[in-house]
């Protein structure tokens, strides 16, 4: 038991240190997650397949700063799954974020619930027309590729299910580290707002939890309620031109 502790320890200060390290611009070097991870806790890498370490983003700018190092420094795969992404300016940003690692050639994939979303269709394309970047939409009903009177339809015709929607608020990255918890991905989740913010927190997570992460977030990747953008939008909306990726 005094071991395991011990593990649950230096865990929980990694996690901590890792808040705090220089982010490495894009393209010149520097270590990848599992390397950080194995040059600060030469044991984590083993042993977290039984153990969990955390640390609890308790106020809004580490919550974004920790997400942003962590998008900065993955090199392998970034799954993030929200109910609320704003085109505001922290949406807007992690949307940038994103669309920066999958120019280092890091997987990313996200899955976005219907209900809230308020991205433009051309928007959704031409982020999805990137060849690293997979985008899903959960049980679309309400917003994407749906027209006013389709969604009357589809509430009128079956509430219960055009009521089900995905809470679920996770970012996983390289498979090693994870965020979850209140967070949307919106201003006044990370008290940017200047009128409003809400009182949310974090948890970042590295170890036996994060794959509990990943199997749910696989879970609902592959249901047949999350539907690829690509599919949604086929007729909808005009592709988009290389060019118009490019200057997105």
């Amino acid at each position: 038991m005094a071991g395991r502790k011990k593990i649950l320890l230096r865990a929980g200060v990694l996690c901590l240190s890792l808040l705090f390290m220089p982010v490495v611009a894009a393209g010149a070097g520097g270590d990848s997650l599992r390397g950080t991870i194995q040059q600060h806790c030469l044991i984590c890498l083993d042993r977290l397949e039984q153990a969990t370490g955390s640390y609890i983003l308790e106020y809004g700018e580490e919550a974004l700063m920790s997400r942003a190092w962590l998008t900065q420094q993955a090199r392998e795969s970034i799954d993030v799954q929200y109910f609320i992404w704003s085109t505001d300016n922290i949406g807007i940003l992690a949307g940038e974020a994103l669309l920066r690692a999958a120019e280092r050639g890091v997987r990313v994939r996200v899955l976005v619930d219907d209900l809230l979303i308020d991205a433009q269709d051309k928007t959704l394309l031409a982020l999805a027309a990137h060849p690293n970047v997979q985008i899903k939409i959960y049980n679309p009903v309400h917003s994407v590729g749906v027209s006013t009177l389709a969604k009357l339809g589809n509430v009128l015709r079956d509430f219960r299910g055009a009521n089900q929607r995905m809470h679920d608020k996770t970012a996983i990255f390289d498979q090693l580290i994870g965020i979850t918890g209140g967070r949307n991905m919106a201003d006044e989740y990370f008290d940017y707002n200047g009128q409003y913010n809400f009182r949310d927190r974090d948890v970042l997570l590295m170890g036996q939890a994060v794959a509990a992460m990943r199997e749910n977030f696989n879970q609902f990747w592959n249901s047949t309620l999350a539907v690829s953008v690509d599919d949604l939008l086929s007729e909808s909306a005009e592709r988009p031109t290389p060019q118009q990726v490019e200057n997105h």
